[in-house]
C-alpha cells in the first residue's frame, strides 16, 4: 500500500515499490513500455521479505513464520508498507518496513548493488530516541522528507486507528533526523495531527487508515501535508414522533428478516464445509455461494432498501473517504 516510485534498480527508469496485504514488498519495474507486473521483493537466500504473517499464494491460505525475527522479537507482525530508503549512504537501495499489526518500523540492509540487489534475511528494528519505533495506532504508510532543511532524511509515519469502529483513530507523527548521512538517528516522535478521538457530528478530520504525504502544495516555499483517509461521524437523530416510532419499530424487524436469510444460507454453508480441510472447505464454499447468487443479490438489494428506509429516523454512523491539506503557516524560507 502507498506505492513509492523510485529508481530502484538504477536503469533509468521509475519504478513502484510498495508492501500489501499479502505482507510482503513487491517491485513494478518500470520499462520504455511501461510498468511491468508486481514481483515480490526476495531477500538473498531468495525468499519472500515479511515479517511473520504472509499469504500463501501457493497453499491459498494465511500462514506464520519467524525465520526473519532477530532473537526477542514478537513474532506477530503483519507488512503492510515498505519504503526503499539508502540507509548506510552508500549508494544502494535499503528497505524500510511497516508493520500493519504494530507500529514497529524495521529494516532490510542491501548488502548488493541497485543494480543486483542482496536484501539481507533478518528484520532490524528501526529505532528513534534510543528505542524501537512505535507509532500510535500501527503504521499505515512511511515517507522521507528533509523536514527541517538540514540535509538529512527525516522519517514521516503515519497510522491506521481503529478502522471501523469507536477506538481511537490514527495521527501522523515525524521522526527528525539527527544522525549522518551513513547512520540515520531518529528523535522522539514529533506529532503533526493527533490521533483521533472520534465522535464528531460531521466529517471534520482524518480518523482512521491515515495516509500522509509532503508536498508545497500552494508554492510558497515550505512544505504542506496531504492526508488522505477515512473520516467518521454520527448525525444526531431527530425527535421521533409516535407514528415515527412505529415505523422504526417495522423496519427493524423487516432488517431482522433480512440478517435471519443471511445467517441461514452461512450456517448451511458452514455445515455443509464442516471437517473438510481449508482448500477444499474454500471450494465447497464456492460452490454453495454461487448457487445461492441471486438470493444473496437479493437479500443485499433489500438490506441497502430497509437500511435508506430507516436512516431518516435512526441515522447511522458515516464513514467516507476524503483528501485533507494541511498549510504550513510558519514563515517561508528566503528565496
Amino acid at each position: 500500500m502507498s506505492p513509492q516510485f523510485v529508481d530502484f534498480n538504477a536503469d533509468g527508469h521509475l519504478d513502484i515499490v510498495a508492501g500489501i496485504f499479502d505482507g510482503s514488498p513487491h517491485l513494478s519495474r518500470g520499462s520504455a513500455a511501461g510498468f511491468r507486473p508486481p514481483e515480490q521483493i526476495l531477500d538473498k537466500d531468495g525468499h519472500r521479505i515479511v515479517l511473520n504473517q504472509f499469504w500463501n499464494f501457493a497453499a491459498e491460505q494465511w500462514e506464520t513464520t519467524t525465520r526473519c525475527d532477530l532473537p526477542g522479537a514478537s513474532g506477530k507482525g503483519h507488512l503492510t508498507s515498505a519504503l526503499a530508503f539508502d540507509w548506510e549512504g552508500d549508494g544502494d537501495f535499503d528497505l524500510l518496513l511497516g508493520d500493519h499489526k504494530s507500529g514497529r518500523v524495521f529494516r532490510r540492509v542491501n548488502e548488493g548493488t541497485n543494480a543486483k540487489s542482496v536484501f539481507s534475511t533478518k528484520n532490524e528494528p528501526v529505532l528513534a530516541d534510543g528505542r524501537a519505533i512505535d507509532v500510535p495506532g500501527t503504521v499505515a504508510t512511511l515517507r522521507l522528507v528533509d523536514w527541517n532543511r538540514d540535509g538529512r532524511p527525516d522519517l514521516l509515519a503515519s497510522s491506521m486507528g481503529d478502522a471501523y469502529g469507536e477506538q481511537s483513530g490514527g495521527g501522523v507523527y515525524l521522526f527528525l533526523n539527527g544522525g549522518s548521512e551513513k547512520t540515520p538517528l531518529y528523535a522522539a516522535p514529533l506529532t503533526l495531527v493527533e490521533a483521533s478521538p472520534k465522535g464528531q457530528a460531521a466529517p471534520t478530520r482524518p480518523d482512521s487508515g491515515l495516509y500522509a504525504d509532503i508536498a508545497d502544495h500552494d508554492g510558497d516555499g515550505d512544505l504542506d501535508l496531504l492526508v488522505g483517509a477515512y473520516s467518521h461521524w454520527s448525525i444526531r437523530p431527530p425527535v421521533l414522533t409516535s407514528e415515527q416510532k412505529q415505523r422504526v419499530k417495522e423496519i427493524k424487524a423487516e432488517q431482522k428478516a433480512i440478517e435471519d436469510g443471511f445467517d441461514a444460507i452461512f450456517d448451511a454453508i458452514g455445515k455443509a464445509t464442516a471437517g473438510l480441510d481449508q482448500k477444499a472447505a474454500r471450494k465447497k464454499s464456492a460452490e454453495l455461494r454461487a448457487e445461492k447468487v441471486e438470493e444473496l443479490k437479493a437479500l443485499t438489494a433489500r438490506r441497502h432498501a430497509a437500511s435508506q428506509k430507516l436512516a431518516p429516523f435512526d441515522p447511522s454512523p458515516k464513514r467516507e473517504s476524503f483528501i485533507w491539506l494541511y498549510e504550513n503557516l510558519a514563515a517561508s524560507p528566503a528565496r
